[in-house]
């Protein structure tokens, strides 16, 4: 911003003046009041004590250095106040954020944070569901079971182990792992009623109130070698094996019980199917599975 220059100011006397208080300089420039005599007079040391002398008006030079010091001072206040007021701006826009509606809230700039540095968005982890769940529909045919002994699924609608016994149950083997099939004979001992076949080995998923899950675990030593004639002669190795025996409630997936079975039945299979390794697997014996289930079916 430009301007009249001030008017040039009397030369200073060289000789210092009696009297404290400067003529008035009769030049034309006199009569436009000058930044001395525009401001208030103060007193000053020198008319506190006349014995002292006043100091000489100051120079053109001077007056320049004293008006730049001045727009310097007021451009520097100007900047603290304004400063002041954004600082004043961003702090209420803090508040605002806070206590407002989407309508009066200032947008976040991308990137920013209150650490002042870039921060990254972390996804909440999605809780992870643990132990059975429900299955999405119904049981409608045997096979449908294996999935509470292999996906941990169990089916609401279907009755659960309470009131009178017997309880019905089904046993579903796996010899081979990803395999599973039902056992429909072991209970021959109990009799061939319509009854006794419906409590032990049910072809109705429906009426089924618990599940029983029997897998091979490991297989150990050569118990003896099997012979067989047909298709062609071959001889195969019966070994020792351990079971897994887990019961579960069909309506709720509730565990009722699990324990670990050796394969006590080791004599040589009449009809066997013979896998790639060669060897046949002692099962768990007809009588054994059915004293296994027993207080659960009964009781």
């Amino acid at each position: 911003m430009t301007g009249a220059e001030p008017a040039e100011s009397p030369s200073p006397d060289p000789t210092p003046a009696a009297d404290p208080t400067p003529t008035p300089d009769p030049s034309p420039a006199a009569d436009a009041p000058t930044a001395a005599e525009a401001a208030p007079a103060e007193p000053t040391v020198a008319a506190a004590n006349p014995a002292w002398t006043a100091a000489p008006p100051p120079t053109r030079s001077n007056q320049t250095t004293i008006v730049a010091a001045v727009v310097g001072g007021a451009v520097v206040l100007l900047l603290v106040a304004c400063l002041g007021l954004v600082g004043g701006i961003f702090l209420l826009r803090g508040d605002d954020t806070a206590a407002s509606g989407p309508e009066t809230t200032a947008p976040v700039r991308p990137g920013s944070s209150g650490g002042g540095g870039p921060t990254a968005s972390i996804p909440a982890e999605e809780p992870v569901v643990q132990g059975p769940q429900a299955s999405a529909y119904p049981a409608e045919k045997i096979e449908d079971l294996n999935r509470v002994c292999d996906e941990d699924i169990y089916y609401p609608e279907l009755p659960k182990r309470a009131g009178k016994a017997p309880h019905p149950v089904v046993l579903l083997l796996s010899d081979t792992p990803g395999m599973r099939y039902k056992d429909d004979g072991y209970y021959y001992d109990l009799g061939l009623s319509k009854k006794v076949e419906q409590t032990w080995a049910s072809e109705d998923p429906r009426s089924v109130q618990m599940v029983a899950c029997l897998d091979r675990v490991s297989a150990g030593s050569t118990i003896r070698t099997c012979k067989f004639d047909d298709p062609k002669p071959q001889t195969l190795t019966l070994v020792r094996t351990s079971w897994r025996l887990r019961v579960y409630e069909a309506a709720t997936g509730r565990k009722l019980l699990e324990k670990t079975m050796p394969g006590d039945d080791q004599k040589c299979p009449y009809v066997v199917m013979v896998g790639a390794d060669k060897k046949i697997y002692a099962e768990v014996s007809d009588r054994a599975a059915v004293a296994a289930l027993r207080n659960l079916v009964t009781k």
